[in-house]
């Protein structure tokens, strides 16, 4: 089964879900199923509890994950909901069929490139996270998370690091309060304007869509690569 994440990647997300044992797991960005999806599933069924909702914005990716994970076990797919459709579109009615008094145990965010998707993400999520859960990120160390890293940690009930276990990174962190401090909530105000005037970021917002690509089609792939991922 195709799936993405190094060994390492993958064993320190089913520590957690070992550790804390949640009721519910939420991952945005599924893929073909066989990285991130599975071994989470693997760590719920030998807990032997919790539930796994899988969101994937891709519809033929979406169909392949299913039938991935479907030829896995029964035991593993009574313990999955995938979800279709993007991460800001259906993370407020995931949100509403769980209740108002719900909270999720474990998040891992590893969807689109663009940056803000994983802040948007976060801000959906924050507030139902339960205090001791965990938020993971991948890519952090590329464009794709490099706005959510700052953003967190400027909230001070967020304890933050990011495992250098790859070229990607994985970003963690720990909710250890319910809310942050209200010096913190305006420090972390001020992050994202900061980060979106920066000279790339102005210029992609800026230039017609039509001009991009065709500056990208015209550009080495390995050079499209380095500027719209940060990947060298």
């Amino acid at each position: 089964m195709e799936g993405q994440l190094n060994t390492a990647e993958r064993a320190i997300i089913n520590q957690w879900v070992n550790e804390l044992k949640p009721e519910r797991v939420l991952e945005v960005g599924t893929w073909m199923g066989g990285g991130s999806t599975l071994h989470i599933l693997r760590a719920l069924e030998a807990n032997g509890k919790g539930h796994l909702w899988g969101i994937e914005a891709s519809q033929s990716i979406y169909e392949q994950m299913i039938a991935n994970i479907t030829s896995a076990g029964n035991d593993l797919v009574a313990r999955f909901t995938p979800i279709f459709g993007f991460s800001q579109n259906v993370i407020p009615g995931f949100l509403s069929d769980q209740g108002t008094d719900s909270e999720i145990g474990v998040v891992f965010l590893d969807g689109g490139d663009n940056p803000m998707e994983q802040v948007e993400e976060f801000q959906l999520l924050r507030d139902r996270i339960a205090v001791g859960g965990v938020l993971l990120s991948h890519d952090a160390k590329l464009r794709k998370g490099k706005w959510l890293v700052p953003y967190l940690r400027a909230h001070d009930n967020w304890q933050c690091k990011i495992h250098d276990v790859s070229a990607e990174g994985l970003f963690e962190a720990r909710k250890i309060s319910e809310h942050p401090s209200a010096v913190s909530a305006t420090e972390a105000a001020s992050v994202l304007p900061s980060l979106r005037m920066q000279p790339k970021e102005l210029v992609g917002r800026l230039l017609p869509t039509p001009v991009i690509n065709f500056l990208f089609k015209c550009l080495p792939r390995k050079l499209v690569i380095s500027i719209t991922q940060d990947r060298h």
